[in-house]
């Protein structure tokens, strides 16, 4: 084990200041949680000061008109299942979009519902004590609808709140949305995921995914915005959806702020997915998910690469995930990564009991580029898998097709307390991680520290790791600059570890060379080579 004392020349002045700073990063962390579980959450939206490009966003606005379902012929839930509010939610919509728009007002009470199909200059508006049902007979999600299941365009089941090529539209209050998706749950159970990685290599009018397709279809997500924009969703929880829970679609400008998302019992029940979309806001939410509690996705395979719309410009802020889980992070980049996803800024978030925090998957073929990544300011604790991972393998090694990069991430401040694995960084062998910035990482009660392969260009500053498996290994890694380290294990051994054939090309700023190790695909000279060298 290296001992405290061997490491006093690791320990920068900084470093030691580090500890200060990420104490007031836990009260602030504190604060943030309470914000994120819908208290005091601020009315005002603040303004984005993101690291790229963006303008501000605003609420949609409405003309001061309600209309009130109940004028329309809705009575409240009773026994009989017929008894539905859906034609008049929809008379409602139709009356007030014909007005030139208004909030739609499902009052105080326990409400039964079919799909609710949205038109422009709307407010849907679920009161405070509302609790709106949406049906368990499937049937009733018919006829099919135009949406993209999982990266793949399909026509399938209607979602619950459907949206389609619409203008200022919002769903808001602080009712709650049932999704009651237990039947929804039992029946992918037994049926099983759609082969969609073979349906983006047809036309859509000819692939055999989605209902009355030659399959049964598939589960729907709880509220989609096709090609929409001026969006906002806000107030409302949203309970045991399908699986997908907030689903933007070729949508721009559009914020979904203190909203809560129970779906821990949802196979695939991501709480917002941002998918080919731009300009958004996510802030002061509070997630427990059943899969990725925010996640960024841009199409699936030559479907995903032909359509080529990036997410673009996106900042999520002030929010929670608690117990997100089957093998999901706090904040995700991908699977479906084919037409890019390009200036994201994450800051200020609590992960508690999550199975990843920060996470990058995709694969080949995927192809496109990820680029322009920006995470502040997050605390994560009880983590089960890695705390911040990199996959680029996300289903195995043996998939062929065009290779994505990922590309110009930076992560800072960041603070991790129990996890098996902190940080796993994987690049493809044919196209490598590039750019990536770590700085002012702490992580106690790990079980190994931080895994590099295939890297080229990367920064680790600031770094503070205790973990019982070796602090730091590298393997096949270039350009790799190493300052103010501060690593205790107990292995016995060196804390950080070079390895593999192409590792050079290295920078160890005031790292004692006795505290590193190098396997014999390093020779002397390369050794010599790296360490003399103070620049690239």
């Amino acid at each position: 084990m290296i001992e405290p004392a061997q490491n006093k020349r690791i320990l920068s002045s900084f470093q030691k200041m580090l500890f200060g700073v990420l104490a007031l990063l836990l009260a602030n962390c504190a604060s943030i949680e309470a914000s994120a579980q819908n208290e005091d959450v601020p009315y005002e939206i603040a303004p984005i000061d993101a690291p790229f490009p963006m303008g501000q966003l605003q609420r949609p606005e409405f003309p001061d008109r309600t209309f009130d379902i109940r004028d329309f012929g809705a009575t409240e839930r009773t026994d009989d299942p017929d008894n539905m509010i859906t034609d008049a939610v929809h008379a409602a919509i139709v009356a007030a979009n014909a007005a030139g728009g208004g909030k739609v007002l499902i009052p105080e009470g326990d409400w039964l519902t079919a799909p609710i199909h949205l038109k422009s200059n709307i407010n849907l508006h679920i009161d405070e004590g509302a609790t709106v049902y949406f049906s368990e007979n499937r049937d009733d999600y018919l006829p099919v609808v135009r949406q993209r299941h999982e990266g793949v365009e399909a026509y399938n089941y209607s979602p619950l709140i459907y949206a389609y090529k619409v203008k200022n539209v919002a769903v808001t209050g602080k009712g709650v949305l049932d999704g009651q998706g237990q039947q929804w749950w039992d029946w992918f159970r037994e049926y099983g995921p759609p082969p969609r990685a073979i349906a983006t290599q047809v036309p859509l009018t000819r692939r055999d995914f989605g209902k009355g397709s030659g399959m049964e279809g598939m589960r729907p997500n709880f509220i989609v915005f096709w090609e929409s924009e001026d969006i906002l969703v806000e107030g409302v929880s949203l309970d045991d959806g399908p699986m997908w829970n907030v689903h933007l679609i070729y949508s721009k400008n559009a914020i979904v702020r203190d909203v809560t998302v129970n779906s821990l019992n949802a196979p695939n029940g991501d709480g917002v997915v941002i998918d080919s979309s731009q300009d958004v806001l996510i802030e002061f939410n509070h997630f427990e998910t059943g899969d990725d509690a925010v996640v960024l996705k841009s199409g699936l395979n030559e479907e995903g690469l032909e359509i080529d719309i990036p997410t673009k410009n996106v900042v999520v802020r002030n929010f929670t995930a608690r117990d997100v889980r089957t093998g999901s992070g706090g904040v995700v980049f991908g699977s479906e990564t084919s037409g890019g996803i390009i200036n994201v800024y994450v800051h200020d978030a609590v992960f508690d009991g999550s199975d990843r925090g920060i996470r990058f998957k995709t694969e080949r073929g995927r192809g496109n580029v990820t680029d322009n990544i920006f995470v502040r300011d997050v605390h994560m604790t009880n983590i089960t898998y890695e705390a911040i991972n990199f996959n680029t393998f996300y289903t195995g090694p043996d998939v062929t097709g065009p290779a994505p990069l990922i590309r110009n991430i930076d992560i800072r401040d960041v603070y991790i307390d129990g996890v098996p694995e902190a940080i796993n960084l994987i690049g493809l062998p044919e196209k490598w991680l590039e750019n990536i910035t770590l700085e002012n990482i702490t992580v106690v009660n790990a079980g190994k520290g931080a895994q590099i392969t295939r890297v080229k260009n990367l920064t680790m500053k600031n770094i503070d790791i205790t973990s019982d498996d070796r602090a730091i290994t590298v393997h096949d890694s270039y350009e790799l600059l190493f300052e103010d380290l501060s690593l205790t294990d107990n292995t016995g051994e060196a804390p950080l570890k070079f390895e593999g054939p192409y590792t050079g090309a290295v920078i160890a700023r005031d790292f004692p060379f006795e505290l590193m190790e190098f396997t014999d695909g390093l020779t002397d000279d390369i050794i010599k080579e790296t360490f003399d060298v103070q620049a690239w």
